[in-house]
């Protein structure tokens, strides 16, 4: 006898894994608002009756072909294509849904198949004798990933999604099937003095079977070569039909003298961690990195970027010297070498924290000229047009930013409330769709992730289904109840939500903490309910002083 929970599991793997759910809730969401649109309109415009009974069956109809469609066909980079059958005897688990994701009786969209042209890099594991390389083990996985994100058909998961699978234990299939890649590459360093010693082996994430590793020992001045040559490998392996041979030019930009990049990784592991500690401390690697390497024109940008993070939050203040020091140090970065499109963002940054706006916009230009896909560009140059009320610019931006990292969230989030700030209710839409379904699927995934919890809220109130991301909001909040950006984003949830006094007392919590970016809650579309109340222009008005003392 045929074992039938076998069956109905293989069944409803099958169902996911072919999009079907994404696409319905999709389409339900959609046509949702097509009936609320003809039921309010058609009368007035003297319709007969039948006419929005007529598009309710005309949707019910294209439900069904819009299910049938997304079975048979689906969406790759290259196009559409069939997508194919599992075999037979494959049988995977759907996972259990997460406790916060029980809360929310929104059913999460189904991650789509992995393409067959997509990697996920994982941090590489520190061996040395004294475990205190793991800045430099982020740092050979970031450059790896970062050059890999370049190379046009390929698909690599963001390092915020492959680094939190650091010190897991996963199998290498789970963690394909949740970051949505075929391949996973993961290795290990092993650094004595001069020497290094890297293990990188590149993992096929439906079989287990090795597609490429090998072994690197040498000198600590060859790490770039080391880094060219496994963006080469794992090229090669999993984009086997790429006609013309990939050069990465990593050795570049080298220093002088590595202890400098040893100073410039640590800097960049610090920015990272965004905490108040971290961002303060980053200055000071970026500077240590180039009193060793007064050349090295990527420290001198890690500095100016590190000092506008802290103007830009309120953590300086523009009178302690901190915005000289930036202006300073990308002007020197750019000196050293005028074609790095970071040390252009750099410029951008210490310009739009002067208040120069026009000549930010100039230097951001020049930025994305030299390196289109440059997600930092991208991405700061949408919220710099974003303050500056140009919104629509802003979306295109946002929208690049989250094509240069598709599992990255935030910027598609940012694209939506730019939308909407814009006016643009169908573009909003869209977007907000393809946001959800990355935000929520984090969510389900990676439960103790309160980012993807509030933005899966926020986004639901986007789209007119506030109500059913209460719960994600109030999880998020109670998981990180202190943090600036969790209590900043309630307070957006519930001002869309029309519940002021909440909205207020969360952005009062938010800014008694010392940091927000003035220019940008005043541009939030997300608090247009409340912005005319006094308490929120008192709230704004202590904001002011501060950021100009």
């Amino acid at each position: 006898m045929p074992d039938t929970s076998a069956s109905l599991r293989r069944f409803f793997a099958e169902f996911r894994r072919r999009r079907v759910v994404r696409v319905a809730i999709a389409y339900l969401i959609v046509g949702w608002v097509l009936v609320q649109v003809a039921d309010a309109t058609f009368e007035p415009l003297g319709l007969p009756p039948w006419a929005t009974r007529l598009v309710i069956v005309l949707l019910a109809l294209g439900f069904v072909l819009a299910c049938v469609l997304s079975w048979i066909y689906d969406i790759q980079p290259h196009g559409i294509e069939r997508t194919p059958a599992l075999p037979e005897a494959s049988s995977v688990e759907a996972p259990a849904p997460s406790p916060a994701r029980r809360a929310s009786d929104v059913a999460p969209p189904a991650p789509p198949a992995p393409p067959d042209a997509s990697v996920a890099i994982l941090p590489f594991s520190d061996l040395s004798e004294a475990h205190d390389q793991d800045y430099f083990c982020d740092g050979l996985a970031e450059e790896i990933l970062n050059a890999l994100a370049k190379v046009r058909g390929l698909h690599v998961a963001s390092r915020t999604s492959s680094f939190r699978f650091r010190g897991r234990d996963a199998e290498l299939s789970e963690i394909g099937r949740q970051l949505g890649v075929a391949a996973i590459m993961e290795g290990s360093v092993r650094k004595a003095g001069d020497r290094v010693r890297v293990t990188a082996q590149l993992v096929s994430a439906s079989n287990g079977y090795h597609l490429w590793s090998e072994n690197f020992d040498r000198n600590l001045e060859d790490i770039f070569a080391i880094q060219e040559e496994i963006a080469r490998n794992v090229v090669n392996a999993v984009r086997p039909t790429l006609q013309s041979p990939i050069k990465f030019d990593l050795e570049k930009r080298a220093p002088r003298d590595m202890r400098a990049y040893e100073f410039y990784l640590r800097g960049r592991q610090l920015e990272g961690r965004t905490t108040e500690l971290s961002w303060k401390q980053a200055p000071l690697m970026f500077r240590r990195a180039i009193e060793i390497d007064p050349e090295y024109a990527q420290a001198w940008a890690g500095l100016a970027d590190s000092l506008c993070e802290l103007l830009m939050w309120r953590l300086e203040v523009a009178h302690s010297g901190a915005l000289e020091e930036a202006k300073n140090a990308a002007h020197r970065a750019l000196e050293l070498d005028p074609n790095l499109a970071e040390a252009h963002v750099a410029k951008a940054h210490a310009l739009s924290m002067s208040g120069d706006h026009d000549a930010a916009t100039e230097a951001y230009e020049r930025a994305l000229s030299l390196d289109p896909g440059l997600y930092v560009a991208n991405y700061y140059y949408g919220r710099e047009c974003f303050t500056q009320g140009r919104y629509l610019r802003a979306v295109d931006l946002f929208e690049a930013a989250h094509r240069a990292q598709p599992d990255e969230f935030q910027a598609i989030t940012l694209a939506v409330n730019a939308a909407d700030a814009a006016g643009d209710e169908e573009r909003k839409k869209r977007l907000a769709i393809e946001g959800l379904a990355c935000a929520s699927h984090q969510a389900e995934i990676d439960p103790e992730n309160a980012r993807a919890h509030y933005l899966t809220a926020g986004l639901m109130q986007h789209l007119g289904v506030g109500d059913k991301g209460r719960a994600e909001m109030e999880f998020a909040l109670r998981i990180r109840p202190d943090d600036f950006d969790v209590l900043y984003n309630g307070a957006c949830y519930y001002a869309l939500g029309n519940d002021p006094d909440r909205s207020l007392d969360l952005l009062e919590r938010a800014v008694e903490r010392g940091e927000g970016f003035l220019d940008w809650i005043e541009h939030d579309s997300d608090f247009r309910h409340v912005q005319h109340l006094p308490r929120f222009k008192a709230l704004v008005a202590t904001l002011k002083p501060r950021q100009d003392a």
